[in-house]
């Protein structure tokens, strides 16, 4: 809902008389100057080339307009062979749409190549910076939601939303989904970032409890050993950690190595050892068995029951602000609307692709059952325009092959 567009016909009512009036005179203009040079012409001879384009004209006005005509209905109504061609096509045209929309339309690479055109998310990001727009749909979104929800029930919405945030986490965390993120973020190297942060934290530790360290050195020094000594000793102690963890730094260290590999076998234990995979079954079953969680999900379905049934401000204000986040976020983020695109042309292809066949007997169907004058009308609203200047394009051309003819075997008489 991006926009309230309709596909609109090329030819308006208003511009559909206004193209035939133009034809039709044109070759009634044609018709009356014929009628009087023939009249004339013995009286003026002069009117014999205005007489030809005129005679021209006349042919070629009428011929078009047979021709135009003869495409949606019989001339006069006479039952002329090869007239109302549309009409008595009305199958196979039907047919034929159907196997366009289907082959053609709905391709994989012509579809592709529109879906790629659309832009989704960078227009979905200007539609809802519109304030006016977001408070429509944020209206619309928390006006639907209370009779809904009513109509579900307190206490099954609350069953429902229980097992549905369980299921959620019951499939989101497994011990192979756990190696694909973690894998992830090593590809990526987010595990060195993690080390060079948690490094860096402990270097910040060691700096500013200095007292700390020499308190706890002095515990473990003898009674009898000078002041002075345990000082340097815990200065020594405080500057070879910082130092230890500064060297962590280095690409190369033996810890950070030691540190990938355990990150590597962690990961291949995730994916492959059954042990691993239960404790994390296990751990899931204890945490969904505490009677303090199933509290908290009871709490949270009942709580979340009231603010949308009874609060629809609230709920308004709350989808108004997360449409504003989220229009900033597409129209800053690049990599948010590429993915967008890219979900919303997945989603298509995979809804449409396997239904080709089907979507193209439903247009076809469709427009079988169209009354043929319906049919007629609708092609008329959409090419007739074009048609029109057909007949008007047919007059004119007309009248001059019919004045270059005249002149052109006058000349030739001398």
């Amino acid at each position: 809902m991006l926009e309230n567009e309709q596909v609109k016909p090329s030819l308006t009512p208003d511009a559909a008389a206004r193209s035939q009036f133009v034809a039709t005179a044109l070759l009634a203009i044609a018709t009356a100057t014929f009628a009087a040079c023939l009249v004339s012409e013995t009286r003026w001879p002069w009117l014999a080339p205005v007489r030809a384009c005129a005679e021209a004209a006349l042919i070629g006005g009428v011929a078009d307009w047979f021709a135009v005509t003869a495409l949606f209905r019989r001339p006069f109504g006479l039952p002329i062979p090869h007239t109302a061609v549309i009409p008595r096509n009305h199958d196979r045209i039907a047919a034929a749409i159907g196997r366009f929309v289907a082959d053609d339309l709905l391709a994989s690479g012509p579809l592709e190549q529109r879906l790629a055109g659309l832009e989704i998310g960078g227009r979905m990001g200007e539609w809802l910076s519109r304030p006016e727009k977001r408070a429509m749909l944020a209206a619309r979104v928390a006006g639907s939601l209370p009779p809904l929800i009513h109509t579900v029930g307190e206490e099954r919405w609350q069953k429902a939303m229980s097992g549905g945030l369980r299921k959620a986490v019951d499939t989101a965390i497994t011990a192979p989904r756990m190696a694909e993120l973690l894998s992830y973020m090593v590809g990526r190297g987010y595990h060195h970032a993690i080390l060079d942060y948690l490094v860096g934290e402990a270097r910040a530790f060691v700096r500013q409890n200095r007292t700390f360290i020499r308190r706890k050195v002095a515990q473990e020094c003898p009674e009898w050993l000078p002041l002075w000594v345990e000082g340097q000793i815990a200065q020594g102690v405080a500057n070879g950690l910082d130092a230890s963890l500064g060297e962590l730094a280095a690409a190369e260290h033996p810890w950070r190595l030691k540190f990938e590999t355990f990150v590597t076998d962690t990961i291949d234990g995730m994916s492959t050892l059954p042990a691993f995979a239960q404790r994390v079954e296990e751990l899931k079953a204890r945490i969904f068995d505490d009677p303090a969680v199933d509290t908290y999900l009871h709490q949270l379905g009942s709580g979340a029951y009231s603010h949308l049934v009874g609060r629809t401000e609230t709920v308004e204000a709350l989808v108004a602000g997360w449409l504003a986040d989220l229009s900033q976020r597409l129209a800053e983020d690049e990599a948010m609307r590429h993915t967008l695109n890219r979900w919303v042309r997945d989603f298509i292809l995979v809804m449409l692709m396997p239904r080709r066949a089907v979507i193209g007997e439903l247009v076809t169907d469709l427009i079988r059952r169209w009354r043929t004058d319906h049919l007629v009308e609708k092609l008329e609203a959409h090419v007739g325009k074009d048609l029109q200047y057909i007949r008007i394009n047919g007059t004119v051309v007309g009248a001059l092959l019919g004045g270059a003819i005249w002149a052109v075997s006058t000349l030739s008489r001398g």
